[in-house]
């Protein structure tokens, strides 16, 4: 009888996604990462992908190879979870297919390899872009 593949549980997507985000802001390879974590590349793929579920001292060692803590993998969860679990409301409505985008991964790396004083200056004019545009579309305009 021939093997049937497993659906993909969405909160192993999910872990997989945030490990490759993570993983490609700060520039570490899948190859490094499985060497600092004791599996080889492949495994890592599969990871990234949902395709293996990764067990909780793994989940520890990955966290600590990237710099971040454990609860980064399941931050922005919103999809279904097992009975008996609950997950905190997402707030935020960015499309959480733009989070994993290469432009998005591309923007944060650029925006993490500022000083800190100009990231602080960077999100405070980036927000006060987003204010004004904002305020534009809550005047009326006035008819020609």
């Amino acid at each position: 009888m021939p093997m049937t593949a497993r659906p993909r549980d969405p909160i192993d997507t999910h872990v997989g996604q945030r490990l490759r985000l993570r993983r490609t802001m700060t520039g570490m390879s899948q190859e490094r990462l499985g060497d600092a974590i004791g599996v080889s590349f492949q495994m890592v793929q599969k990871y990234e992908r949902g395709d293996c579920r990764v067990g909780a001292s793994r989940l520890m060692k990955i966290a600590s190879a990237l710099g971040v803590q454990v609860a980064f993998f399941f931050e922005g969860f919103t999809g279904a979870v097992p009975a008996g679990l609950t997950v905190a409301e997402e707030k935020n409505t960015l499309d959480d297919k733009v989070l994993h985008t290469k432009e998005t991964i591309d923007l944060l790396k650029a925006y993490y390899s500022l000083p800190d004083v100009v990231r602080k200056h960077v999100l405070g004019m980036i927000k006060g872009l987003d204010k004004d545009q904002g305020d534009k579309q809550d005047t009326p305009t006035k008819a020609a």
